[in-house]
């Protein structure tokens, strides 16, 4: 095959010829013919290779829109990724995926996120991962949710990373259960953290600390992102939260340090400048950290908007909110507004104590709170449903 650059200084050089040179009529037909050849079977031969790239494509898209439910406009972009030749191969892995509790729709969330898993090897490498997460207790209901939300599970060695990262996470935690949990928060962590130099060391800082298994399995399972942290900014974090005096023996001490990990040294300083506006001086804000640590990752106007509710409008005392934190981590709408308005209108009657503690209403379960403080007194105050649906404000009935 003549390469372009060649052929176009030929047609270039054959009529510079032309014109510097008189030429025989037949010669230069000759020599022009000659030129054509070459241009003619170049572009027969490329025609041939397109139309066969263009079938292969065409294949592929139209297997993605109308085997794994994807869009045209997302079946032509995935259609660069993965080259499918028939459908045998891939209809055995979609079989598999079903098999193993796979909807239609998580069928087309996982190609969409990982679509080479259609030219998995079945035999080899996917169905022996898939029996390992079963054999660890990952139901067919959890399959889809931990294989979509982390796919590269499906790309990596089942013998030499899998399993090892498996065991190793299994001595942290030591519960099956608890295990599954924590892959289906861990995400990338599992896979792509240095646990041998950040989690292992992390945990046994803790241990040393003399941190329950409880409290390192709710860090393993509900923050994962703070036990794999870098061993060094770990280290540092637990520093910081002992010299706070938060006590190794307590959950808190946990939750202290996933906050501490995920908070700028900047930001943190910054929540102590707010909290000073409502009241709170720097010993307040420690204490109040100390007992539900979680608070300090409300943003300013969350916080704003809660202490305004509480303080101004429902008239409670500023070091009694951050004397029981908590409940600052109850939604404004769904929870502190309509239970205090309930309370309120009690409190004004004289049907309740007038110093009831927030956490006799707000721990309870819904059902609980309906029964004790709204269902209780609608012989009294049959408006407090209503007051408690937000259809009256609490204003109106006191």
């Amino acid at each position: 095959m003549t390469p372009n650059f060649l052929i176009s200084r030929l047609i270039a050089s054959s009529f510079t010829y032309c014109k510097t040179t008189q030429t025989h009529l037949g010669s230069l037909l000759q020599h022009n013919a000659f030129l054509s050849f070459f241009v003619t079977s170049r572009t027969s031969s490329d025609c041939e290779s397109d139309r066969n790239h263009h079938k292969g494509d065409t294949f592929t898209i139209s297997y993605l829109i109308n085997s794994c439910g994807l869009s045209p406009h997302l079946a032509k972009k995935l259609s660069k990724r993965v080259n499918l030749k028939n459908p045998d191969g891939p209809n055995v892995v979609l079989d598999l995926l079903r098999n193993y509790g796979f909807s239609k729709a998580q069928i087309a969330k996982l190609v969409e996120k990982h679509p080479l898993v259609l030219v998995a090897r079945v035999q080899t490498t996917l169905l022996p991962k898939l029996k390992f997460f079963c054999s660890i207790g990952v139901s067919t209901r959890d399959m889809p949710k931990i294989l979509i939300a982390n796919y590269l599970l499906l790309a990596r060695s089942l013998e030499n990373c899998l399993i090892p990262r498996y065991e190793t996470l299994r001595s942290v935690i030591s519960d099956d259960q608890e295990v599954v949990r924590a892959l289906k928060n861990s995400r990338i962590n599992f896979i792509a953290s240095d646990i041998m130099n950040d989690l292992i060391p992390n945990i046994k800082v803790l241990r040393q600390c003399s941190v329950p298994q409880a409290s390192i399995s709710l860090l393993m399972v509900n923050f994962p992102s703070a036990a794999y942290a870098k061993h060094s900014k770990f280290v540092e974090a637990v520093k910081t939260v002992k010299e706070i005096g938060c006590n190794p023996l307590q959950t808190t001490f946990v939750m202290a340090v996933q906050v501490i990990l995920g908070m700028r040294k900047a930001t943190w300083e910054s929540r102590f400048e707010v909290y000073e506006r409502w009241g709170w001086n720097r010993e307040m804000t420690l204490g109040a950290f100390r007992k539900f640590p979680n608070f300090m990752k409300l943003s300013e106007e969350t916080f704003s908007q809660k202490m305004s509710f509480l303080v101004k409008d429902m008239g409670c005392p500023s070091e009694d909110v951050a004397d029981y934190p908590p409940v600052l981590a109850y939604s404004l709408e769904k929870r502190i507004t309509p239970r205090f308005s309930v309370i309120k209108i009690l409190k004004s009657k004289g049907l309740v104590e007038s110093n009831l503690h927030f956490s006799s209403f707000m721990c309870p379960t819904e059902e609980n709170f309906m029964k004790k403080f709204v269902i209780n007194f609608r012989e009294d105050e049959p408006l407090l449903l209503d007051v408690y649906k937000g259809f009256i404000d609490h204003q109106n009935v006191i």
